[in-house]
């Protein structure tokens, strides 16, 4: 993942928001806040919309283990 060369000077110093629509193991943001920072941008936080749960957490509900 990267910025486009021209949006560089728009990003530059800049505070930026990151927005997902399904956060599974946090690697898109992860790779967003890398590419958004290496253009200049400072993450400053990040929305999504849907999140799925951990695989261990279904194990464990499958298995009757609400905790």
């Amino acid at each position: 993942m990267r910025v486009r060369s021209r949006c560089h000077k728009e990003i530059r110093g800049r505070k930026c928001i990151l927005v997902d629509d399904v956060l599974t193991t946090g690697a898109t943001l992860a790779e967003a806040m890398r590419a958004v920072e290496a253009a200049g941008g400072v993450v400053c936080g990040a929305v999504v919309l849907a999140a799925t749960r951990p695989p261990a957490y279904a194990l464990d509900t499958a298995r009757g283990d609400p905790c």
